[in-house]
């Protein structure tokens, strides 16, 4: 059973309400949700296999990322070992293109998001971390971030900052992007 964060006590306390209403009160996606938060809640509660499995490898992920404080990595080396961590790794790209192609019910998405630091895109999510490091970069000092500095940090957002700007040289720069870097309030185009 993992330890409740706060999105995690949400979902749970909102289908908490929905198991105790009568079946037919709930919408499909309701219904399916509160068969998915009986087996997270329960392991001894009777749920059809393959909600017992998905469940049990949610657990799983709450498991390693409790230990290790990360999401599991997938490993570089080939062929790649056959280790807990790349089973995990696995699950988590399952689990986003089932999630991409829409196979999910509100319970799963929201189960998965409760995990601590879960994205459904974590290329995107990093891109958008990275423009709000540049953004806290330039309000705290007022200028530019160099990428031949001492720090570290500041030299991965001014690399970061490059890379987009050879991006949108090169006609490779998703618009949206494009658009987001424009409309910052320090631009980076």
């Amino acid at each position: 059973m993992p330890t409740p964060n706060q999105a995690l006590t949400t979902l749970w306390t909102e289908y908490a309400d929905h198991a105790t209403r009568p079946t037919m009160n709930l919408t499909l996606d309701e219904r399916r949700g509160v068969a998915f938060y009986l087996a997270d809640r329960d392991d001894r509660i009777d749920v059809e296999p393959f909600v017992r499995r998905w469940i049990r490898r949610v657990h799983e992920l709450d498991a390693f990322v409790a230990e290790y404080g990360r999401l599991p990595r997938a490993d570089s080396t080939r062929p790649r070992p056959a280790t807990a961590e790349r089973a995990l790794v696995d699950a988590v790209t399952y689990f986003r293109q089932s999630g991409a192609a829409g196979v999910y019910c509100s319970y799963q998405r929201r189960r998965l998001e409760a995990v601590p630091g879960f994205a459904w895109n974590p290329r995107d999510a990093r891109w958008h971390l990275m423009l709000d490091a540049h953004q806290h970069f330039w309000a705290e000092y007022n200028r530019a971030p160099r990428r031949r500095s001492s720090d570290p940090t500041e030299v991965e957002i001014g690399r970061w900052v490059a890379h987009q700007r050879a991006q949108h040289r090169r006609g490779t720069l998703p618009p949206d992007r494009e658009q987001r870097l424009r409309a910052a309030r320090f631009r980076v185009l």
